[in-house]
């Protein structure tokens, strides 16, 4: 871990528990070492930020690539192992990053579902989640990330305080040959469960409750 790293890292959980008293649930369900894959929710700007400060070992972040027009924000977010994914295509290349994040033993930080939840529910997740887990047999942490909707909701000009909470649940591993569509139907179902829990009087999905496959 970089000194570059570490210094923001730690100043962003500072700032996160100052203006959102921020609460970390089941840290504990890191696994201490190893690749691992951190699955979360996806509900604002702050999320990456939220969650990668709220480890305590070293992340990688799978971004949109045009997060790299800006050359200044490119770079830093490349220091703080941030890799650009071209959406809704099969970007090979972002594959290979990820898997190769793993091969390093980081945790890799990413939003299955692809793109910021305009109302704070769980949309469909894209395919290249399940990908990834078939090719690195790593550990997945579903992860729920509660606040950052109202704190930084998509349009809002300027951050609101409210409490935050990031939740991580409890590791899952896959079987070699479990079809994609299964991997992306339980890590969902494992995320909506813990939105269910620490969200409370609000749906995950459109549909209510996950359904059970």
């Amino acid at each position: 871990m970089t000194l570059f790293y570490r210094v923001i890292r730690d100043a962003a959980r500072l700032l996160f528990v100052a203006v959102g008293r921020t609460r970390v649930i089941g840290h504990e369900n890191i696994p201490e070492s190893g690749g691992v894959i951190v699955a979360c929710n996806h509900v604002s700007y702050l999320d990456p930020p939220l969650v990668g400060s709220n480890i305590r070992r070293e992340c990688a972040f799978m971004a949109r690539h045009d997060l790299w027009r800006n050359r200044l924000f490119g770079a830093i977010i490349s220091r703080l192992n941030a890799f650009p994914v071209h959406r809704d295509t099969a970007d090979r290349a972002a594959i290979r990053a990820a898997l190769e994040v793993l091969n390093k033993g980081l945790v890799l930080v990413l939003f299955p579902e692809g793109t910021r939840s305009s109302d704070g529910l769980l949309q469909h997740p894209e395919p290249g989640l399940a990908l990834i887990v078939q090719r690195s047999s790593a550990p997945i942490v579903p992860t729920a990330v509660v606040g950052p909707e109202v704190m930084w909701p998509p349009g809002a000009k300027r951050l609101r305080r409210v409490p935050l909470s990031v939740v991580f649940g409890t590791p899952r591993r896959f079987e070699p040959g479990t079809p994609r569509d299964r991997i992306l139907d339980c890590i969902m179902e494992d995320i909506a469960e813990l939105l269910l829990q620490h969200r409370p009087g609000i749906p995950p999905t459109r549909e209510g409750r996950p359904s059970d496959k």
